[in-house]
């Protein structure tokens, strides 16, 4: 497995997450805390919502980079150029598995990045072309 500073980066993050998580399951006690902030499952449900969406903002911008070097040239920056009869991702109803499989293993003129790219960085260029319809 190829490993870049985007798959650096995502594995730091992804031990990040899981050591929050583990912090978040401590047996600590708050029932003598006075405090306005919420507390217990809502307060853990709250933590876990802003770790995934920060996850989820960090895989879209790799894939946004990852996007710019690989995809531009035919599908251009908005998703809508259609070179060498690219498809208009703005259009496309395809979900996260037929996108990632396509990016996988290529389709007509579009080539497979499987040896391109890691599975990682494929499921990132997916999340950010989800964000062009």
């Amino acid at each position: 497995m190829k490993y870049s500073p985007l798959s650096r980066q995502a594995s730091f993050l992804g031990s990040l997450t899981v050591s929050l998580l583990l912090l978040s399951c401590s047996s600590v006690d708050t029932t003598h805390i006075e405090s306005d902030e919420p507390t217990g499952e809502a307060a853990k449900g709250a933590a876990q919502s802003a770790i995934m969406n920060t996850l989820e903002n960090d895989a879209v911008a790799a894939g946004k980079a990852l996007f710019q070097q690989n995809c531009v040239v035919c599908h251009g920056s908005n998703g809508k150029l259609g070179a060498n009869g690219a498809h208009d991702l703005t259009k496309s109803n395809l979900t996260t598995t037929g996108r990632v499989y396509i990016v996988t293993n290529g389709l007509g003129k579009m080539p497979a990045f499987k040896n391109t790219l890691t599975e990682e960085e494929i499921e990132q260029v997916v999340a950010y072309s989800l964000t062009l319809r």
